[in-house]
């Protein structure tokens, strides 16, 4: 079915699982059952190649030097940890980026790109549906297989549209609120929201992180 020019106009949330030894950190997260979250940050001259690559848990020293190992990866700096994760510094070589290195030019806005269980999860909302073929032969070109975990077009009436949640955002604290996570003494615990939402719970942490700062940006911010 052809799309129309609105619905064409209208912003996409796209989640994809990736799986294949060609991308980046394949040797690190196949040798590392933890739980591995990719943050990227402007860096003068890098570009995609520089990333934080925060773990959650296992020990410093085994984590910096399975890093240094995968054959992905030029550099890599233990930067600090903040509870049970431990954030570190990656340049890299070599391997498929697991977005697009035209993700900015094209609009996308990354949302979180994290391994668990086996496989990548990479979150990203694109400008309108006309991108959506962009990003999908980021990947086709590469012959890197992915599937299509969700995929959401914007509509004016869709729930979270005014306070700009993304709907994994609003799902999550919708549970979380109807579960009695916000109550005082909370009724769950984020162990039970993991298990859910299918994600882990440093997941549902972050996710809730971001939907509040989000909804007080939409909603608070002059």
């Amino acid at each position: 079915m052809p799309v129309g020019r609105d619905e064409d106009s209208r912003p996409i949330y796209l989640e994809l699982s990736l799986e294949d030894p060609r991308l980046v950190l394949s040797s690190f997260t196949a040798n590392t059952p933890n739980a591995v979250e990719l943050e990227f940050q402007p860096t003068d001259g890098l570009g995609w190649d520089c990333a934080f690559v925060v773990v959650d848990g296992g020990t410093t020293e085994s984590l910096l030097e399975t890093l240094q190992s995968d054959t992905t990866v030029e550099d890599a700096d233990f930067l600090g940890k903040i509870g049970d994760e431990r954030r570190f510094r990656v340049l890299f070589r070599d391997g498929v980026q697991l977005i697009p290195q035209s993700s900015t030019e094209m609009g996308v806005r990354i949302i979180s790109v994290r391994h668990e269980d086996g496989s990548w999860r990479v979150q990203m909302q694109l400008p309108a549906h006309s991108t959506l073929h962009r990003v999908q032969s980021h990947y086709h070109d590469r012959d890197i297989s992915f599937h299509v975990k969700r995929l959401h077009v914007a509509r004016e009436t869709d729930a979270g549209s005014e306070t700009g949640l993304l709907p994994a955002q609003h799902e999550a604290l919708l549970i979380a609120h109807k579960s009695g996570y916000f109550d005082v003494p909370r009724k769950t615990s984020q162990e039970e929201l993991a298990a859910r939402l299918g994600i882990s719970k440093s997941g549902v942490s972050q996710r809730i992180r971001r939907s509040i700062s989000r909804l007080i940006e939409s909603t608070l911010s002059p």
